[in-house]
């Protein structure tokens, strides 16, 4: 049951290895695990010539204070899957993070890979329950640095329900996360995944955080249509995305 339970976690952790970064020209910094109580809680350290720093995934949740660094970063957004089991109780898991550095205002992202052993104490061999202990074999994690600020897509369709051959204009809005009055500029590519088209080629330029385009589905369009907005990002702003949905009726 527990290996099941464990083997879950791989379709969150795919999300994210879906995430293409913004580069950036800052090296990569690199610590090494050195506790860990659960598949995705561990701790890490880092130690380079800019001295000593730490990095604690707990849950779907990593905090970090790189070294060098005044202050400490909380809650990026982390997830973890197992990406092979290696041994009889021992596991490789995978995990990635991307989220917001407070000392600089940048993205930043990055991956885990560790081995544990897992052990299990007390198992009465009657149906009790195990008390587990991980033990780690190995592990790293890295952390990439950008020049971009962390941005939020919403998308909205007006009307969100009419008929065929009626259309619909969509608005992408991106928002800066971390600093609001710098307003993302770029571009943003929208999709109904085949289901009908866009003007402009789907592809509209950000004014003040905002901008349209007006979407008609084909004759044969009919029921819920999922909308998605993906704002390309740049190395000011990092991408993001976002969908909604529409609903059309009196297609054949």
């Amino acid at each position: 049951m527990r290996m099941l339970r464990l083997a879950w976690i791989g379709p969150v952790g795919l999300l994210l290895l879906a995430l293409l970064p913004v580069s950036g020209a800052t090296a990569p910094v690199h610590g090494l695990v050195t506790t860990c109580t659960t598949t995705m809680s561990c701790k890490f350290q880092f130690n380079t010539t800019a001295g000593t720093g730490w990095a604690t995934t707990t849950g779907s949740k990593l905090s970090f204070q790189l070294p060098g660094e005044a202050k400490a970063s909380y809650n990026l957004s982390y997830a973890a899957y197992i990406a092979r089991l290696t041994g009889t109780y021992t596991y490789w898991t995978v995990g990635n993070f991307v989220g917001t550095d407070v000392n600089s205002g940048k993205v930043v992202y990055g991956t885990t890979n560790t081995n544990f052993t897992i052990t299990c104490h007390g198992h009465s061999g009657r149906g009790g329950g195990c008390t587990y202990t991980y033990t780690t074999d190995n592990g790293t994690i890295v952390f990439h640095f950008t020049q971009a600020a962390l941005t939020a897509t919403s998308v909205s369709c007006n009307p969100s329900s009419f008929n065929v051959p009626n259309k619909t204009t969509c608005t992408a809005t991106v928002t800066n996360l971390w600093n609001s009055s710098n307003v993302p500029t770029g571009s943003v590519k929208l999709s109904s995944y085949g289901l009908g088209s866009f003007t402009n080629k789907a592809v509209c330029t950000l004014s003040s955080g905002r901008c349209s385009v007006t979407w008609t589905p084909f004759d044969n369009t009919v029921g819920y249509v999922s909308i998605s907005a993906s704002f390309i990002g740049s190395k000011a702003f990092y991408h993001s995305t976002a969908s909604t949905t529409v609903t059309v009726t009196g297609g054949d």
